[in-house]
């Protein structure tokens, strides 16, 4: 088998390390200005195999196991018959709901650079088949509308979810997203997987510099 080799000379590398650097600070850019507008809670929900299941206000990140313990409540993931299901507020009528391909399901498991807002199909749907992407084994992306009660707007988010198939359970709310002044959000990777990707792209760059300073003190010996 033939393989075609290539030597970066040291302009190369710099450029390329510049553009590692510059796409890093661009990323900490990033985040602090969604920081102004997007909130996000990280703390892991535990989802009940239960008819009730858990209760999430996703304003405030309150949750529990019926609706009077958590008052504006907005997302509400329980199990019917053993099967992992979503379940939303009804009030304000057409005010909350997960991203969805038709006003009745089924539920999408979002892709990172899914844009959510008032654009999006939205279902309120409870039936267990309509969860159907998020009762496999993995982790899921749930994008979301709900109404803000300290607003009275509705804001628009995602959340992510570990689930395990066939049923769904064990299943576990890790955390979500949403912007609070009504606009739409994009989906992306979690903050650590970002920086694990730019500061993998620096690695990679210093390990092709020293690399052609390897060749080159060979070259000239």
């Amino acid at each position: 088998m033939r393989t075609q080799t290539s030597s970066l000379d040291s302009s190369s590398v710099a450029l390329r390390l510049g553009m590692c650097a510059a796409a890093l600070a661009g990323t900490a850019a990033t985040v602090t200005d969604a920081n102004a507008v997007v909130v996000t809670f990280s703390a892991p929900i535990a989802v009940p195999n239960t008819f009730a299941g858990v209760y999430i206000n996703l304003l405030t990140g309150a949750n529990g196991v019926t609706p009077a313990s958590v008052p504006g409540w907005d997302f509400g993931p329980w199990g019917s018959s053993g099967t992992l299901s979503f379940f939303w507020n009804g009030t304000p009528a057409s005010s909350n709901g997960g991203v969805a391909g038709t006003t009745t399901g089924p539920y999408l498991d979002l892709a990172v650079g899914t844009v959510i807002s008032a654009a999006s199909t939205f279902s309120a749907s409870a039936a267990s088949v309509q969860a159907a992407a998020f009762q496999t084994t993995g982790t899921h992306t749930l994008g979301f509308r709900f109404f803000n009660e300290s607003t009275a707007a509705i804001n628009y988010g995602y959340l992510t979810m570990e689930t395990n198939g066939p049923s769904g359970f064990p299943a576990t709310v890790t955390g979500w997203s949403f912007e609070n002044s009504g606009a739409a959000i994009t989906v992306v990777p979690e903050p650590a997987t970002g920086a694990l990707l730019s500061m993998g792209a620096l690695a990679l760059g210093a390990l092709n510099l020293r690399r052609l300073r390897r060749e080159r003190r060979q070259l000239a010996s």
